[in-house]
């Protein structure tokens, strides 16, 4: 226990910090595995971030294009010719081995299609592959409450329930099935490369077991649905050298959670290029045996 002398001082300590930089002392970085020491020094490593174009996604893509060791890091977005000036910049400066390729997950040929440029740009081999894209709500219909987040059962709407299950759960379905065959790895064979990395950003609000709170339907029905997909997903690739895990960012500040942020306290409010570093760093320390479990930030488990 401390003392009250102790307590006071802590406290005056973590006042001194700046908010945004308060939950990064927390956060212990987790150690990288062998296998992903392996795979970020592999020169013909691949990497894929789904909606990379924007947000976390191009956090992380910008991360990799400079921690990762491999070939190409490969980016996709609905309209990535269209995407910000962040993106251009990046693709600019990693000219050659960071790559924007159109991609509309919820399309099943135009994954087909950006799966097959992929494939033939890199011999069909895909080591590490992000899923972050995501719906919660519609800024530009705000006004119509079946466009944001529900906060009770008559406030359902079939449309906006389905929008997130074609985002949020069809979407990753069809990025696993149409990326998996690329990361198979014969890990019995002497020489094989390490295991691949599957990686779908998730939400805790899709736990079924934490749930305490309530609401947000649609957004909590298709992330459990995600998750199971994940559960689903790791137990057959599993066979295949292929890890899939559930990830939980966090609060970031972005599009997605921007009408939440009033109600989530500074040092839980993460810094993008922050919660895309403790993610990534999270992805390195995966190991064999996590596969189809669902971590945070921090690396803490989340039940399903």
């Amino acid at each position: 226990m401390l003392r009250s002398s102790q307590r006071l001082a802590l406290s005056a300590v973590r006042r001194s910090i700046p908010s945004s930089c308060r939950m990064a002392v927390s956060v212990p970085v987790p150690p990288a595995s062998e296998e992903s020491v392996r795979r970020n020094q592999d020169p013909d490593a691949v990497a894929v971030v789904v909606g990379g174009s924007r947000g976390i996604g191009l956090a992380m893509a910008e991360q990799l294009a400079t921690r990762f060791g491999g070939s190409k890091v490969f980016v996709t977005g609905r309209n990535p010719a269209a995407a910000c000036e962040q993106l251009t910049t990046l693709l600019k400066s990693h000219s050659g081995k960071v790559e924007a390729v159109p991609m509309d997950l919820g399309d099943e040929s135009s994954v087909q299609s950006a799966v097959a440029k992929i494939s033939e740009a890199t011999g069909g081999r895909v080591d590490i592959l992000i899923n972050t894209v995501g719906i919660l709500h519609d800024q530009q219909e705000a006004e119509n409450l079946g466009r944001m987040p529900e906060r009770n059962l008559q406030q359902i709407t079939p449309e906006w329930m389905m929008r997130n299950f074609v985002v949020n759960t069809m979407g990753p379905a069809l990025v696993i099935k149409h990326f998996s065959p690329l990361m198979h790895v014969n890990t019995k064979k002497e020489g094989s490369r390490p295991r691949s990395v599957i990686a779908t950003l998730s939400a805790r609000v899709g736990s079924i077991s934490d749930n305490g709170m309530g609401g947000w339907y649609s957004y909590r029905v298709s992330k459990a649905g995600q998750n199971q997909l994940t559960k689903t997903a790791s137990l057959e690739l599993k066979r295949k050298g292929c890890i899939v895990v559930a990830l939980h960012p966090g609060t970031v500040k972005t599009s997605l959670s921007a009408p939440f942020h009033a109600n989530v306290k500074p040092e839980k409010l993460f810094e993008v290029d922050h919660a895309a570093k403790m993610l990534l760093d999270v992805v390195d320390s995966l190991e064999a045996s996590d596969t189809g479990e669902f971590y945070d930030f921090s690396r803490a488990k989340i039940p399903w």
